[in-house]
């Protein structure tokens, strides 16, 4: 199962290389940081950057979350795994696991893709192929020009925005990636 880890933001990369070299292997299966495609739009080019999904948060696989938690008071960084301090720890549900693994799509970067949308001349997305495609009933606010849209769904037990980069067909297709 996948737990969240807390820790302080901008310093997710440091944590997770932390738990790596400081946490029994043996404890986790895989410590990841879910990432997104985003857009920059430099001169009317596109410029394609990762940025994190959920700035302040890691993702441990376990299936010892007792044991995880143990080690955690290792790591030199602050982590925090969420629960009930030392007692209970609240895993990614199955449900909420599902969706994020159908915005990663089997990405092994753990890395939520640019979703391809067509718009019709109003700016309405009429179609989608991508991440996204599923979830155009969710989608709040779309910001075409800026290549991004932001969905609401319910996660880790509140209301969350995300937002997910999307592209029109022909732009963006790999030029510019960092």
């Amino acid at each position: 199962m996948w737990y969240a880890v807390q820790t302080i933001t901008g310093n997710e990369e440091r944590t997770i290389e932390s738990i790596r070299r400081l946490v029994n292997g043996e404890v986790y299966e895989d410590c990841f940081l879910l990432k997104r495609e985003a857009v920059w739009r430099i001169q009317g080019a596109c410029r394609v950057h990762e940025e994190r999904l959920f700035p302040g948060y890691v993702f441990v696989s376990t299936e010892y979350p007792k044991e995880l938690y143990q080690e955690l008071k290792g790591v030199f960084s602050y982590t925090k795994l969420l629960g009930k301090e030392g007692e209970e720890f609240y895993p990614v549900s199955v449900e909420e696991e599902r969706f994020l693994k159908e915005l990663l799509n089997g990405d092994e970067a753990y890395t939520v893709r640019l979703s391809l949308v067509e718009v019709d001349e109003e700016g309405k997305i009429v179609g989608c192929k991508g991440p996204l495609q599923g979830y155009l009933d969710r989608v709040i606010k779309k910001r075409i020009r800026l290549r991004y849209v932001i969905i609401r769904v319910h996660l880790f037990g509140r209301d969350r925005e995300i937002l997910l980069g999307i592209r029109l067909g022909g732009d963006c297709d790999g030029v510019g990636r960092k």
